[in-house]
């Protein structure tokens, strides 16, 4: 059974840490920045598999560092994840960096994984989430599909199966009880 956003913020928003996001963005509606936390949990819950380029928009992004600056609370967020380990963030032109050669095909790999680890976890795309995450945002506004199309794809996707061309970053993938347990 999928985690649900309702199931993640309770167990991992403390209600100091809500009231510090409506105060750092006073301008969005609740249901906004109540979808914006949503998605940076799933991502933070599922990031140890992004080996890649961070998957998600600047409007998550912009979450995840608010949080970060709350070092203590980032801190306990992270302890209290999957791994327990501290989730480092770097930006994607800073891992360009260290790229030999353009890796398009890798990256867009890995960002199917990332998507298909999300409907395996969370349960199919809502009309309003798929914005959230580049390569679903790509797929729905820029390429035309339906979101009941990228959900379909993406559950006939195997995360596990796939994989770069080094073959490095193949992982099972737990249950989503196990995720967050």
């Amino acid at each position: 059974m999928p985690i649900t956003s309702g199931e993640l913020r309770a167990r991992f928003l403390s209600p100091a840490m809500h009231s510090y996001f409506r105060k750092k963005l006073p301008e969005l509606p609740s249901t906004e920045l109540n979808a914006r936390i949503d998605e940076t949990l799933k991502f933070l819950v599922i990031s140890r598999y992004c080996t890649g380029p961070i998957p998600v928009t600047k409007d998550i992004d912009e979450i995840w560092h608010y949080w970060i600056l709350e070092t203590k609370e980032y801190a306990v967020l992270c302890r209290a994840l999957g791994t327990g380990e501290f989730i480092h963030h770097t930006s994607n032109q800073y891992l360009e960096y260290f790229q030999e050669e353009p890796a398009e095909a890798e990256d867009l790999l890995l960002g199917v994984r990332m998507l298909a680890i999300y409907v395996e976890n969370y349960g199919p795309f809502m009309k309003d989430r798929t914005k959230y995450w580049l390569l679903a945002d790509h797929l729905c506004s820029k390429r035309g599909w339906s979101v009941e199309e990228l959900n379909e794809w993406l559950m006939s996707c195997r995360p596990s199966a796939l994989t770069t061309t080094d073959g490095n970053h193949r992982a099972p993938i737990e249950s989503p009880t196990t995720l967050v347990a």
